[in-house]
């Protein structure tokens, strides 16, 4: 019961500022314009709200045309999670009706490193969009995994990964990004999320991940001496925060 309610307090907190900033990214809406049918896959999908943050943000952009739909799939792993996500989609769906009929929306398991098989083929399931956020807590070992399920369900060439990352321990974090480079992925900043007020509001930084905590960059270390965060009410150099700083910083 408790989590459930949980979920549904987090949908309020995150869902305009996400579906405003999805709908100011002009790859999504040429996306809609040019396939009948888009395909988004979100990745640890906890409680549901960004997947179902995005949905609706694609509905503003294929409600306009009869022509085209849009399917998300939000993952996670077991039954229990899976469980949750289907509870909040319901939730969403009966309590606020804000999802047009043009957007069709979904939760299954997946571990990653495993595939989705596709219904209409042997082949591996394919998605235009793969959403993640908050993915790169854990140890090293999740990230093989991760970039295989990424590089699976990813559409060659045209494919899209939308990543939002807070950054706990830069220096591992940047390996992530490392090793899904050199297997073919490509990241760079979202600059239409960038110059939103919400972007600015929340996180004002602009480094790549290349600079972020990175000690041989410039940039870098002129960011994490002159930007101040509060940790219990006290301001503090970011430079000089802590693992143990971070449970009590604020966002």
């Amino acid at each position: 019961r408790n989590r459930k309610l949980v979920a549904m307090v987090a949908t309020k907190g995150w869902d305009k500022q996400h579906g405003m900033a999805v709908r100011q990214d002009t790859r999504l809406k040429r996306y809609i314009q040019r396939n009948t049918q888009v395909r988004c896959l979100e990745l640890g999908s906890g409680s549901g709200v960004c997947g179902i943050a995005l949905a609706k943000a694609l509905g503003y952009s294929c409600k306009s045309t009869s022509k085209n739909t849009a399917n998300v799939l939000l993952t996670d792993l077991g039954d229990p999670a899976v469980d949750l996500l289907k509870e909040n989609i319901r939730r969403i769906k009966h309590f606020s009706p804000v999802l047009p009929s043009c957007v069709e929306i979904s939760a299954q398991s997946l571990k990653w490193g495993d595939s989705l098989q596709s219904e209409r083929s042997q082949s591996d399931e394919k998605f235009h969009l793969i959403l993640g956020s908050d993915l790169l807590y854990n140890t090293r070992d999740s990230y093989d995994p991760l970039i295989r399920s990424i590089k699976d369900h990813l559409i060659p060439s045209e494919g899209v990964v939308l990543l939002a990352v807070r950054w706990r321990k830069p220096d591992l974090e940047r390996e992530f990004f490392r090793m899904a480079e050199s297997s073919g992925l490509k990241f760079e900043l979202w600059k239409e999320f960038t110059r939103s007020k919400h972007f600015e509001k929340r996180s004002p930084c602009q480094l790549s991940w290349k600079e972020y905590g990175n000690p041989e960059s410039d940039i870098s270390n002129r960011f994490f001496h002159e930007t101040m965060v509060t940790v219990r009410k006290t301001m503090k150099s970011l430079g000089t925060i802590t693992e143990e700083d971070m449970d009590g910083m604020d966002d």
